[in-house]
């Protein structure tokens, strides 16, 4: 090799490399070889290949994007390229880029017949959610609409009973996104929920109304006093039903993520405005369309809704203890069941099923077990220019080693980077930095506090480390106020089919807190994606349980203090308590987990749940105070108020049903966890709760001879 020809190198490797400013003769000391002995005239037999150091690190480096059959037969089936894009806050900008890269990526795979080419990442993920869920819900939404209106017409048989409660619903729906837009919310995925849960919870107003509005017509009453009375038997357990039902959702205030917060007061604003324009909208129109005719009920139905509900009554009251013992049985074991529900976060079942991104994504993780990008970080505040913060540093990358979900390089090391791994790099590739600035050979630490500093504004200022630097230094005001070791974790902590993602996330957790040491005056948190997941779940399931025995409480409460009756209040709260103890059951038993969107089902259940209990106790109260007769009290209350439990029941959980069909497994949960939870109020408020109240009526009557109010028949 000439020196032309070594300068050519040189000047092709400043292309290509970042090589250091200066090289020491005793850098290459150590590298010289003797192959041949001059002066003679023979030609040397040994051909030496010079390779710099940096050709070890390169390599190592290079595996990562080969797959891992190259280890066997020197040829990769697959490789990797990795695109980093610029932070993008907007939402809409971030589905439009990563769309047009997998549009990109498409084409190029289409030209290149002979290789196949495919784009995953977390972007691209989300940007095909997206896709899905906007086409699902263009189908959904209007289903809901429509399996509403169908069973509306099946139960009422008349097209503006249809219409009148949807336009109800749909002037409560704008003026809750007007209120959103007033108080700055944003519309996020929570948001989303707001929609079905005001038509489920909206309609069951409606239809009580209605239900009673016709039950008077029956009775030869016009529509004027029919409305009247309609309003006013059924108008005072729709306020009770909607005070506590916002006393429920106003819980969700207890939140530590502002989403849920903002969640619990759009749905209080929506129950508040769905009462307010079924009682006064909806009646009043009810009123003009039907005040100058005369309304004829059909009262000859081949099956009649009334007949039915009373058969069930009879049922009820006739087999008072297998019904009874029947509900204690299936309560004990959905409360086995509750115990054992797990809370956590799986990336894994917030995808449609079959996501090509993630099958890609799938891929890499097993051909290329090397190429992890996922990182979490060990943050560290503070004076961080010092030796101490240095040597904690470095005992922190040795603690990794033993870890059980760090990435490792091809060479067996941990996959990680840090100030203190980019010293090792720059000392490695130039000696003459360790005495320039005082750097202890053994540790590769600078002795003192000013060599640090100085050495970090060498790192900081190069062409060579500039970019790696600012990756894992944070300079303020001219001085370095931060730094991170950011830790590549292992896809086997997520993508294994047996493995609980949230212990994973735990053990990982406890381990990094393990791994900190002391860093001087310097203050270190260990952080990421996924310890921020998981700290946001345990987050959510603590405030939940707060804002279930808060909005528990409230609701009693109130219920307390408007029947005057502590026993009777209490009594109207069971039906919501066993309904939480059945719906966490059944979610253990179908193996879903308490996740970000169904933690708040206790919550719901409390909020939904509750309206049927009212409504059934109210017209307990009212027939116990009219007749003084238990029984006949417990028969209305199941034949006729059953009646429009059984409707407004049957019209919400199918609403929310239609979410089975949802292209994304947590609406899907949703859509089972709320219709179920319509289901269990129905039955506990029909089928239990008028069981406890005939031993509560009895017992009033023996107690103080008469039921409600003194004065009133006592039989």
């Amino acid at each position: 090799m000439t020196w032309k020809d070594y300068e050519k190198l040189m000047n092709t490797g400043n292309q290509t490399m970042p090589l250091p400013d200066v090289i020491s003769t005793k850098d290459m000391e150590i590298q010289w070889i003797n192959i041949d002995t001059a002066p003679d005239k023979k030609k040397s037999p040994q051909i030496l290949f010079i390779k710099p150091t940096f050709f070890k690190e390169l390599r190592i480096n290079a595996l990562s994007f080969l797959s891992k059959d190259y280890e066997k037969n020197k040829k990769p089936s697959a490789s990797l390229i990795i695109l980093q894009l610029n932070n993008i806050e907007n939402y809409e900008e971030t589905i439009t880029v990563n769309n047009e890269i997998v549009k990109q990526i498409t084409k190029l795979d289409e030209k290149k017949p002979y290789v196949s080419i495919e784009a995953t990442g977390d972007g691209v993920i989300t940007a095909q959610i997206h896709e899905v869920t906007d086409k699902a819900n263009s189908i959904i939404g209007p289903s809901i609409f429509l399996i509403i209106m169908f069973i509306l017409l099946i139960s009422f048989r008349k097209l503006s009973y249809i219409v009148l409660p949807l336009l109800s619903l749909t002037i409560s729906v704008i003026w809750v996104f007007g209120t959103m837009v007033l108080l700055g919310m944003p519309f996020n995925t929570m948001a989303v929920a707001v929609v079905p849960l005001l038509m489920g919870l909206g309609v069951d107003y409606s239809v009580h109304l209605s239900h009673t509005y016709r039950a008077e017509l029956q009775k030869g009453k016009k529509p004027g006093e029919a409305m009247a009375v309609a309003v006013q038997e059924i108008g005072r357990a729709m306020f009770l039903a909607m005070l506590t039902t916002v006393i429920a959702f106003l819980s969700f205030l207890t939140a530590t993520v502002p989403p849920i917060r903002n969640f619990g007061i759009i749905l209080a604003f929506g129950i508040l405005y769905t009462f307010i324009n079924a009682i006064t909208l909806q009646a009043s129109i009810r009123y003009i369309l039907d005040r100058k005719k005369t309304v004829k009920i059909n009262k000859k139905k081949k099956i009649s809704l009334r007949s039915s509900m009373e058969k069930l009554s009879k049922f009820v009251t006739k087999h008072q203890k297998t019904v009874l013992t029947t509900m204690i049985i299936l309560s004990i074991i959905m409360g086995f069941g509750a115990l054992q529900t797990k809370t956590g976060f799986d990336y894994k079942s917030f995808l449609p099923e079959d996501n090509p991104a993630m099958n890609v994504f799938n891929k890499i993780a097993d051909n290329l077990p090397y190429a992890s990008q996922d990182q979490e970080y060990i943050l560290i505040e503070g004076n961080i220019a010092t030796v101490k913060t240095l040597q904690g540093i470095k005992k922190t990358l040795e603690n990794l080693d033993d870890d059980t979900f760090v990435a490792r390089r091809a060479d067996g090391t941990v996959k990680a980077n840090s100030i203190y791994t980019l010293i090792q790099q720059a000392t490695s590739a130039n000696k003459t930095l360790i005495k320039k600035y005082n750097i202890e050979e053994n540790t590769g630490i600078p002795k003192t506090n000013e060599d640090v500093k100085n050495l970090f504004n060498y790192l900081y200022n190069s062409n060579e480390y500039q970019m790696q630097t600012k990756t894992v230094l944070h300079k303020e005001n001219n001085k370095y106020k931060a730094t991170v070791i950011q830790i590549y974790i292992d896809p086997s902590i997520s993508l294994d089919e047996n493995t609980d993602l949230n212990k994973n996330i735990e053990i990982l957790q406890q381990e990094l807190n393990q791994d900190m040491e002391n860093y001087g005056d310097a203050k270190a948190i260990a952080t990421g994606s996924l310890l921020i997941t998981h700290s946001i779940t345990t987050s959510l399931t603590k405030s939940q349980t707060t804002s279930t025995i808060l909005s528990f409480i409230l609701a009693a409460f109130v219920l307390m203090i408007t029947y005057k009756k502590p026993l009777l209040g209490l009594i109207a709260m069971i039906p919501v308590g066993v309904s939480i103890i059945w719906i966490l059951g059944t979610m253990h038993f179908i193996g879903y987990t308490l996740n970000v969107l169904t933690i708040t089902v206790t919550s719901l259940t409390i909020g939904m749940g509750i309206d049927y209990a009212i409504h059934a106790t109210e017209r307990f109260r009212l027939i116990a105070d009219r007749t003084g007769d238990v029984n006949k009290a417990v028969c209305e209350t199941i034949s006729h108020t059953g009646g429009a439990l059984l409707i407004a029941a049957t019209t919400t959980a199918a609403g929310f049903g239609i979410l089975i069909f949802a292209p994304i497994p947590p609406q899907v949960q949703f859509g089972v966890i709320t219709a179920m939870t319509i289901i269990y109020a129905f039955i506990t408020s029909i089928l239990l709760l008028p069981l406890i109240l005939i031993h509560w009526g009895n017992w009033r009557k023996k107690q103080k001879g008469y039921i409600i109010s003194p004065g009133k028949p006592k039989d």
